[in-house]
């Protein structure tokens, strides 16, 4: 119940897809790119802030979600002064063909990892965010030499943690859809399918080779903080940093943007980094 509770809040309170020009008035005199990419058929959309630096650090939102959910980190002068930052709409979301939901990880990683090749950047960074996570994760698990580190926050990553929740049934539905803004019906629709794709990812975990960060809060009612003991048991310890915010919840984002940005800067220092 309190799930649910959760969830009405955000439909109500939450605005998940803003005009780029909107995003490029609130960032004030920071200049952003914005492109598109297509892969396949499905465009894919992205805010890009060149500062002509050798690292890229790229962020993948959440579900719903799109690119602007990270636009707080466009403006934070400790981020600004060393790397070039992207941030994509994932598909389905934002500008990236909205209101098509594409349920493969293997795709979504396929489609922003494409995006991500036309950056000559020396080192790159991921950081996902809830379902963002597990897209990342398998960026690092079919293209292990491409990225140098990799930020999990708050990541659904472990399929035990996916419970088959009633009212996702019945928003997929024609009647249930016509009750449920578009967003949430993309993001009912990448959700639905999850725990079988996170269990086809079980093997792979191996293929990691980066270091990686799991920030996670204590009092998350969306990701169960066991995801983060599901990162400890698939990586190795030389490998792995876990951080978990005692009594923060699942948008550790916005409440919590200082622990990703010293995760950044953490692994740019090369924190467990072997080059």
């Amino acid at each position: 119940m309190k799930k649910i509770i959760l969830l009405s809040l955000i439909i109500s309170a939450c605005e998940f897809r803003i005009e780029d020009s909107e995003a490029q008035e609130t960032l004030d005199s920071i200049d952003i790119q914005f492109g598109d990419l297509n892969v396949d058929d499905r465009n894919m959309h992205y805010a890009y802030m060149d500062q002509n630096k050798d690292t890229l650090i790229a962020f993948v939102h959440g579900s719903p979600g799109s690119w602007s959910a990270f636009i707080d980190f466009f403006n934070a002068d400790s981020l600004l002064n060393r790397f070039d930052m992207l941030s994509i709409d994932r598909a389905g979301f934002g500008n990236s063909g909205f209101g098509i939901a594409e349920p493969s990880m293997q795709v979504q990683a396929f489609q922003i990892n494409e995006v991500l090749n036309q950056f000559p950047s020396k080192k790159k960074i991921l950081i996902g965010h809830s379902l963002g996570g597990p897209v990342v994760s398998r960026m690092a698990m079919d293209f292990p030499d491409q990225y140098i580190g990799m930020i999990l926050v708050a990541p659904s990553i472990d399929p035990e943690m996916e419970k088959d929740e009633w009212y996702r049934k019945a928003i997929n539905t024609k009647v249930g859809a016509l009750f449920t803004p578009k967003e949430f019906e993309v993001s009912n629709d990448e959700i639905m399918p999850l725990k079988k794709e996170l269990e086809d990812m079980l093997p792979l975990w191996e293929q990691i080779k980066i270091p990686t960060i799991v920030i996670q809060g204590t009092d998350d009612s969306l990701v169960p903080k066991e995801n983060a003991d599901f990162a400890e048991k698939m990586l190795p310890d030389t490998l792995l940093t876990v951080s978990l915010l005692d009594g923060a919840n699942h948008f550790i984002p916005w409440s919590h943007p200082k622990e990703i940005i010293k995760a950044i800067q953490d692994l740019s220092n090369g924190q467990g980094y072997y080059p």
